[in-house]
């Protein structure tokens, strides 16, 4: 009976959202229900996951359908960071949030060896958000017809997919045929949000009012996404063409802090970067070219309201290690796929606007975006340098193994 009610309520409140049934209880009430329902079925209190933490008439317009609680991820601050852009100099405090331990003190440690070594250069830029809908047309000829027409009719298609949002800006469209079908990707800056939804929302309008009604006879829209996106999901074509934003950062770090404060050597560690990051890459058939960016990017991601999906691309990361002629080591990170954003989505709920604020009160993507990149290069330097000197297994024994008392 108490799974009946479960399921029944369930149902109930899904199809409240979508019919606009008024006989559905309300919040928070109706949270308070689900709540009971849950704690009946399990037999358990659930007291953590049941706390009051966000306001429910809030959450379930945005975030959450069904919203019965949360749970929560420590955070912890690493820094300061510094930063040199365009010449001018910054330190951030960036908060991570994770339940591996050492992974903090790690980046730590290699925000350190950063500020010590007049701090990382950062650039970026905004490549743009995309969407991919697939058209099945009549045949192959039909399919190029097609392309050609929304190529000449951009324009036109910008014009209605724009109408949708003052923040919508459509940038272009690249176009594939496989077949008698047509793959369009199209590219748009959104604002200060990472802007999926916008998109997403304009491009239907566009499709619906300005594509299919000249090829009504032709051609359907198979899908609005078609996986060339390429969303939540790792790839190479983001990495070619830009998803998101684009960010690096670089160093020169002299060899007496690497000897220093990393306790190695520049020549060591470039030795575990060719043998894990490039060629270790390479045998196991990864994408990406990196030691733990995943790391860093979810810590930032999670602590900052973004889209957790979104790790998989913005994990897509790749570091490189040069000796130079005076000894000191060069060092940088690229990020070619970071989907984020500051207002939007889950953005907006009080903790993460918080964590936003610990790093910039000011904070826009763009400078965001060089915020991870800085902290996915310490968190790089720090590693190898670990894996250089046969410490890893130490520093995670000492900082990351729960001693059970009996």
């Amino acid at each position: 009976m108490a799974a009946f009610r479960v399921f029944f309520f369930l149902i109930l409140d899904y199809i409240s959202t979508v019919k606009h049934i008024t006989h559905i209880p309300k919040e928070p009430e109706a949270t308070e229900e689900r709540r009971a329902l849950v704690k009946e079925w399990s037999g358990q209190k659930l007291e953590a996951l049941l706390t009051q933490r966000f306001d429910p008439t809030l959450v379930i317009k945005r975030n959450c359908e069904n919203f019965i609680g949360s749970v929560e991820i420590p955070v912890g601050i690493a820094g300061p960071l510094l930063l040199s852009r365009n010449a001018e100099q910054k330190e951030y405090l960036v908060p991570l949030a994770t339940t591996e331990g050492a992974l903090i003190a790690s980046v730590n440690r290699g925000m350190k060896v950063i500020r010590e070594s007049n701090g990382c250069a950062v650039i970026s830029k905004n490549e743009g958000m995309t969407r991919a809908p697939v058209f099945k047309c009549t045949n192959g000829a039909v399919a190029i017809e097609l392309k050609n027409w929304i190529l000449a009719h951009f324009n036109e298609i910008k014009h209605v997919a724009e109408s949708t949002s003052s923040h919508l800006e459509l940038l272009h469209v690249h176009a594939w045929i496989l077949g008698r079908h047509l793959y369009c990707r199209f590219s748009a800056h959104t604002g200060d949000a990472m802007g999926m939804n916008m998109l997403t929302i304009g491009l239907q309008k566009a499709i619906d009012t300005v594509v299919l009604p000249a090829w009504k006879s032709k051609t359907t829209c198979v899908a609005l996404t078609s996986n060339l996106c390429t969303d939540k999901k790792a790839n190479d074509i983001n990495a070619l063409l830009g998803r998101g934003y684009w960010a690096q950062a670089e160093t020169t770090i002299p060899r007496n802090i690497i000897e220093s404060v990393l306790k190695t050597t520049p020549e060591r560690m470039i030795e575990v970067h060719v043998q894990k990051n490039l060629v270790g890459s390479s045998l196991a058939g990864s994408r990406s070219q990196n030691a733990h960016v995943a790391n860093i990017v979810s810590a930032l991601f999670l602590a900052t309201g973004q889209d957790p999906a979104h790790i998989v691309e913005g994990s897509l990361g790749f570091t490189a290690f040069e000796l130079n002629d005076d000894g000191s080591l060069y060092a940088s990170v690229t990020l070619p796929n970071l989907n984020i954003g500051v207002i939007g989505g889950g953005t907006s709920l009080p903790a993460f606007r918080d964590a936003r604020t610990l790093i910039s009160n000011t904070l826009l993507p763009l400078e965001f975006s060089e915020v991870i990149a800085g902290s996915a290069l310490a968190g790089e330097l720090s590693l190898i340098a670990s894996l250089s000197t046969q410490s890893l297994a130490c520093a995670h024994e000492q900082l990351g193994r729960i001693s059970h008392q009996k």
